[in-house]
């Protein structure tokens, strides 16, 4: 029984405290379940190479105890950033995807950021706009694979394959995007070896198999006369492949994504070769940096821009490589991977290497900025002769290999 002012003040204490108890519990419960939500955002899952991405990032935020949300835009920008929002009005503070849209990534790091998340870059990159241009790491690491290297790499080998000289068909992807204008650059850079090749049809499929053989059919008709085709992904490629077959032509091809048709296609001789960048790995591999940046790892400065391991795939590696891949659970151990779980023997279970920014912006052919110079923090690393330390340390505990 309360008796009095004393009494009575103290029983009022007592139910203010806990009503500052019960709200600062339900706040922390709020907290932890939008920590444990990490949202995968990108344009579609309909085709196979990110229905792979997506196997990936679902394992590795299973095993880290994530709650994984994959969410797509169709392409279009302003869905994108709507999403976005909603995610972000909902609680969520982890994030990570490839943008494609580039001109929405600095608009999505800060509106990430300004809630307190984090977003992890994953293939686009905003050209002149680098991690460490963001305060507090909330733009985290960036990686996606060299793509113009692939690209050249399997020029290369297409153009070698038709005896260096002849007339080429290039079907390109989604025009804008960081992979689509890289792997430009590839091509135009074997070309300048092989004065013979002539690039005599460009046009865009937007990463799409079906968009993919109407373009090819169309240019059967326009070019009757050809030697082979660079398609920009995998999707392209057999959508190209389809077209030909069915006007019964015969000529290389090539793609890039190394899916499960694609390698059946190589075996079978109707695609020459593919670069497999191992969606499943990618997608992990960010989801497992968002879980270290979430939990306090601080990446150095050279390890916020990384390429990630491109193998090329060919009828004489093809089957080691389906094996490795296409067999039950995924072969990754995404524990493992985390800085923050194996401070001492983290493996990438992928070959890892620091991106030189100016260079990959370079390509885009998007000017700098007056004035605009690359963090000093990246500069100074630089010049410390970081580079080979921190490639030599990645390669070092490169232990679980990726079949090449």
């Amino acid at each position: 029984m309360i008796t009095g002012k004393a009494g009575f003040r103290a029983a009022a204490a007592a139910v203010f405290a806990a009503t500052l108890l019960a709200g600062a519990a339900s706040a922390f419960s709020t907290a932890a379940r939008a920590a444990d939500v990490i949202v995968g955002e990108s344009t579609t899952l309909e085709n196979e190479y990110w229905g792979n991405w997506d196997k990936g990032a679902k394992a590795a935020a299973d095993a880290l105890g994530l709650d994984y949300k994959a969410l797509t835009d169709g392409g279009d920008p302003a869905k994108q950033l709507s999403i976005y929002e909603a995610q972000l009005s909902a609680g969520a503070r982890l994030f990570f995807g490839p943008a494609q849209n580039v001109g929405n990534i600095r608009a999505i790091v800060e509106k990430v950021a300004a809630a307190g998340g984090y977003y992890v870059g994953c293939w686009d990159t905003l050209p002149w706009y680098h991690p460490l241009d963001v305060a507090d790491g909330r733009y985290a690491p960036w990686s996606a694979p060299d793509d113009s290297d692939a690209a050249y790499r399997l020029a290369v080998l297409m153009f070698k394959s038709i005896g260096g000289k002849g007339d080429v068909i290039h079907i390109t992807g989604f025009a804008g995007s960081n992979p689509d204008t890289a792997r430009n650059d590839g091509v135009d850079r074997a070309l300048k070896e092989f004065p013979g090749i002539k690039i005599i049809a460009t046009q865009t499929a937007n990463w799409n198999q079906d968009e993919a053989r109407k373009v090819m059919e169309s240019l059967i008709i326009a070019h009757p006369k050809f030697d082979a085709v660079f398609g920009q992904n995998d999707s392209i490629a057999i959508g190209a492949q389809q077209a030909l077959e069915e006007a019964g032509i015969k000529v290389p091809i090539v793609g890039l994504d190394g899916i499960a048709e694609t390698l059946q296609l190589i075996k079978e001789g109707k695609i020459l070769a593919s670069a497999s960048f191992t969606p499943e790995w990618q997608a992990g591999y960010a989801v497992v940096k968002a879980y270290d940046v979430l939990h306090g790892w601080k990446p150095s400065p050279l390890e916020e821009m990384m390429f990630t391991g491109t193998i090329i795939i060919t009828k004489d590696n093809v089957d080691a490589y389906q094996k490795f891949l296409r067999g039950g659970p995924l072969p990754f151990d995404w524990k493992k991977m985390s800085h923050v779980l194996h401070p001492d023997d983290w493996d990438p279970q992928n070959i890892i290497w620091p991106a030189d920014p100016e260079v990959l912006w370079n390509r885009t052919n998007i000017k700098r900025p007056d004035g605009y110079e690359l963090p000093k923090a990246y500069r100074d690393a630089v010049a410390a002769g970081d580079v080979e330390k921190i490639t030599k340390l990645y390669a070092d505990h490169y232990k679980m290999k990726i079949p090449e």
